[in-house]
């Protein structure tokens, strides 16, 4: 099964960030936006993991949050990768909450190398993907209405860390929750 750990969000930042993608859509821009349920922010992405290391992974990750406490993030501008002048990939960026989620990237890739996973090569960059460019069409005219569209803050109280299932198909992946971690108080 594929696998990714994720910071899920709040039905009502999905709401607004999806309030964010309709404004940029109105671009006509040659994106692939993400859709409102699958809004999420990942913190390590696994790849194919077979049923049989499942139980492993799980105590990995539950080892790996030992001792980290709940916190806020920010959602506050937007940006994409690897620039805009190339751009592959549209995103929300995160003004607070970063050092934290750093954290919690960095100990998942310890913890989980010791299972054989390959540790990232680039470094952790907490932010939200809201789309994904197909090609530079109309790309012009999204960064413009993105530099005229001042972001509202949007915060998000972080309390759990989910281990994700996607399903890839036709219309798009589908992501179910496999398992919770409850960050401590």
């Amino acid at each position: 099964m594929r696998l990714f750990v994720a910071v899920n969000i709040s039905e009502d930042s999905k709401e607004k960030i999806f309030n964010i993608q309709t404004e940029f859509k109105r671009s006509s821009a040659d994106v692939k936006w993400v859709e409102k349920e699958n809004l999420h922010l990942t913190l390590k992405f696994l790849g194919e993991v077979a049923e049989d290391k499942l139980d492993s992974v799980k105590e990995r990750i539950k080892q790996s949050f030992s001792g980290i406490k709940r916190f806020e993030i920010c959602f506050e501008y937007t940006g994409a990768f690897p620039t805009e002048k190339f751009p592959k990939v549209l995103w929300i960026g995160i003004s607070k909450g970063t050092v934290e989620l750093k954290d919690i990237s960095q100990k998942l890739e310890n913890s989980l190398e010791e299972l054989g996973f390959e540790k990232e090569k680039r470094e952790f960059s907490a932010h939200l993907t809201i789309g994904r460019f197909r090609s530079n069409f109309g790309k012009e005219k999204l960064f413009d209405r993105i530099k005229k569209k001042q972001i509202e803050k949007i915060t998000e109280n972080i309390k759990s860390v989910f281990l994700m299932k996607s399903t890839l198909t036709p219309k798009g992946p589908i992501y179910n929750v496999i398992e919770e971690f409850q960050l401590e108080f």
